[in-house]
């Protein structure tokens, strides 16, 4: 059996199906398969699916290939610790699933690991992403999701899934804080990065001492799915890609979400995400807390990004002058 997507044919992928499917489908053998290399697929290989049952029920999925099907430019610059492809899948199936967290839908997983298959089977969702959504109250939409995720998971973790997840905690800042001065200096910013030395212990303490819960972790625009009913009135946003998922302060997906905007629509989607903690949480922290919060938690995604790798460049929808927002950011902080 071959562990690749893209290298297993039809049939062999029908098979899979069938045995990934059976909670779902109920046990239903596949009699047509149409599949296609998914138009938006990124860092893995994912191939969008047609597939027909012998109950006459059709199916719209996508199967992400997150073991073998890592991209080589991808395999080159993401951290070792982020290419675990046990964690997509245990969030989905432990996690995503039984909280019912708005999401795509899971339909199982093939996984083998003598062979290193790990093909993750989801819901093909109808509808666009968050980025080409200009209606205001859809991003509230997604700030209020950031809000509820920890609240509505933290029944379903336990220590098997957890030792799957991603940490930020002061270990991992502190990973890309020097990642970020190498390569300020590598690329002749010394100002920022004798800056970033000078400051990187109270920034530190400052995230170290920010609420944690559990989060998305790459809550950007065009991680999100704006599923539209068919009155178009109702929506339902749902993220996508998963696999840096794990723990970290409460506002890095806020901070994410928030990536470029200013003024009046920041503070909405603030304001959203504020009314949608959970009660002891919003009592305790006020509105300028979480502002603080968010500007903090940008600082640490613009860090992640500026460090990543100095010879790569992220793709497009999250392609900053990474430099300059930590500069900001860090005059914003006052450090």
């Amino acid at each position: 059996m071959t562990a690749s997507l893209r290298a297993s044919g039809d049939e062999e992928l029908r098979r899979c199906l069938e045995g990934a499917l059976t909670e779902v489908a109920k046990g239903a053998r596949v009699v047509g398969l149409v599949r296609r290399p998914f138009a938006y697929e990124t860092s893995f290989a994912i191939d969008e699916l047609r597939v027909r049952l012998d109950d006459g029920a059709e199916l719209d999925l996508l199967v992400k290939d997150v073991g073998a099907g890592l991209s080589e430019t991808a395999a080159a610059t993401k951290p070792s610790r982020a290419l675990d492809p046990r964690r997509e899948i245990a969030v989905y199936r432990s996690l995503l699933r039984p909280s019912e967290v708005p999401a795509p839908r899971f339909h199982g997983a093939v996984e083998d690991a003598d062979s290193g298959r790990a093909w993750l089977i989801l819901e093909r969702v109808p509808g666009e992403v968050l980025a080409d959504e200009g209606d205001s109250a859809v991003w509230r939409a997604a700030a209020t999701w950031a809000a509820r995720l920890d609240d509505a998971v933290k029944e379903q973790l336990d220590p098997a899934v957890e030792g799957l997840l991603l940490h930020r905690d002061r270990e991992w800042h502190e990973h890309w804080l020097a990642a970020a001065i190498a390569a300020c200096e590598g690329s002749k910013r010394t100002g920022l990065a004798a800056r970033l030395r000078g400051s990187g212990g109270d920034l530190l303490d400052r995230l170290e001492g920010l609420p944690r819960a559990f989060v998305h972790g790459e809550l950007y625009a065009s991680n999100v799915i704006v599923a539209r009913q068919e009155s178009a009135e109702a929506v339902q946003v749902k993220p996508v890609d998963w696999e840096m998922a794990g723990t970290g302060p409460f506002a890095l997906d806020l901070a994410a979400l928030v990536t470029g905007w200013t003024d009046a629509d920041r503070e909405a989607m603030c304001e959203a995400f504020h009314a949608a903690l959970p009660g002891e949480m919003a009592s305790a922290l006020s509105l300028g807390d979480l502002g603080e919060a968010v500007s903090l938690c940008e600082l640490a995604l613009a860090l992640q990004w500026l460090g990543w790798a100095s010879d790569w460049q992220p793709p497009a929808e999250h392609r900053r002058d990474w430099a300059a927002e930590a500069g900001r950011l860090l005059e914003e902080a006052g450090l």
